[in-house]
């Protein structure tokens, strides 16, 4: 994957490969195998952090429950986890993106229908491995200003405190001059509620991020751009340092779908493969004309050693008697089929994930069939809505179903002025 990387910012998509930068129409439209860094559109994601009362191993749904009870999102929400914490038993800190459900899996379903290997990383995981490459004590804040954009993370290596974006009503110098002023703002506020003392503050700039950074209030705070290179775009050669940070990014802590780090070693020393193969090609060679030397020799000891194994044979007695492994692997089968099936937690998880706030579970049956190969699941409940909400509702939770594995067998929905019932019968086999 090397330096291959396809950029989608700002509403424009581009390719970065070594230091030429290439506007696109489509990242489908790119070949090889690259990292996807995008900003989701910036207006329809949130990034921040949060400290939730829930267990470490089920944050991420606990807040994409909360963001939808506080009004963030009122559709099925994603939330992709840059770094969390545990807190306590049942408390977390996570440092998060999420934006809503379908239009990460719009980007997943694109990755897998593109003809080569890529890894999806939000702008905040770039920001996030920024902090934990550069520092270990300081605390630092990074700042990526792009277009009528910036990015803020506060933090150190392995603990956050703070992540925002901020948005300019456009690039006017009086705009661009009060998003700086409320970047400065949200610095000194993250000092005073936290308790700590912040030592620099690195930015990022992009080819749109024309202007000369403004000096903090505070002399305290080092102010200083990170390392920058040259890099050509339309003819035209830009000084940036977003692309330096891009290329800390290890690709393979992307998100990328189920075969994606199977096939990223391959693909990545496919051309030392390929001098492997030609190695063991003329030791291959070599060999058949050694070993051809070697037959004849065996060709004339081929009768003394069919003499011995007929000695062999006669001393044989008897045929040792057939074990019944019958059992044996009747056991194995069914741990497989136990491992294989999801659980009763898996199973409550998946339907949780696509309920929406105004729906509820009424009744909720499970049971494991056919020795163990396959789940069926009777569910009934109630939405108190109005219909047209309620039915996209329905058609949402039953696409999320769909992709998580199951099928939907038998399914009703009906309705009355303020609120619908549904049934459905689901199946899972063995995946």
């Amino acid at each position: 994957m090397g330096d291959n990387y396809c950029i989608e910012i700002d509403n424009s998509i581009f390719t970065l490969s070594g230091a030429t930068l290439e506007t696109i129409n489509d990242f489908q439209l790119s070949k090889g195998s690259k990292t996807l860094i995008a900003d989701f559109g910036q207006s329809i994601s949130i990034s921040r952090i949060m400290q939730i009362e829930a267990n470490f191993k089920y944050a991420e749904v606990m807040v994409a429950k909360k963001l939808q009870d506080e009004g963030e999102f009122d559709e099925p929400v994603t939330v992709i986890p840059h770094w969390k914490k545990k807190m306590g038993k049942q408390s977390t800190q996570i440092f998060f993106t999420a934006l809503p459900s379908r239009i990460y899996l719009h980007y997943t379903d694109q990755i897998e229908k593109h003809n080569d290997l890529l890894s999806l990383a939000p702008v905040f995981s770039i920001l996030t491995n920024l902090i934990n490459k550069v520092t270990k004590n300081e605390i630092i804040a990074v700042v990526f200003r792009h277009g009528r954009f910036a990015d803020l993370v506060i933090g150190k290596n392995n603990q956050f405190y703070f992540a925002s974006k901020y948005v300019a009503f456009d690039t006017s110098d009086e705009q661009i001059s009060t998003l700086w002023e409320t970047v400065f703002r949200e610095i000194s506020m993250t000092e005073k509620d936290n308790n700590i003392k912040i030592d620099k503050m690195i930015t990022l700039d992009w080819i749109n991020s024309k202007e000369d950074i403004p000096q903090l209030e505070s002399s305290a705070i080092e102010q200083t751009v990170f390392n920058k290179e040259q890099i050509t775009h339309d003819k035209t050669t830009y000084n940036i340092s977003f692309t330096k940070a891009l290329k800390l990014f290890p690709p393979m802590e992307g998100i990328v779908t189920d075969y994606g780090r199977l096939f990223y070693w391959p693909d990545k020393f496919f051309p030392l493969f390929l001098m492997f193969l030609l190695i063991i090609s003329i030791m291959q060679l070599f060999g058949f004309f050694y070993y051809q030397s070697k037959t004849k020799t065996l060709i004339k000891n081929i009768p003394i050693i069919e003499d011995r194994i007929n000695n062999l044979q006669s001393t044989i007695s008897s045929i040792p008697e057939k074990r019944d492994f019958s059992e044996t692997l009747q056991f194995v089968d069914t741990l497989f089929n136990n491992k294989q099936l999801p659980s009763y937690k898996d199973i409550i998880s998946d339907i949780s994930m696509g309920v929406m706030p105004f729906t509820t579970i009424e009744q909720l049956k499970i049971n494991y069939v056919n020795n163990n190969r396959k789940v069926v699941i009777s569910l009934t409940g109630a939405m108190n809505t109005e219909f047209n909400r309620a039915y996209k509702g329905y058609q949402i939770f039953l696409s999320n179903l769909k992709q998580s594995g199951y099928t939907i067998d038998v399914h009703n929905f009906n309705t009355r002025i303020d609120s619908s019932r549904f049934e459905l019968e689901l199946s899972r086999g063995i995946q």
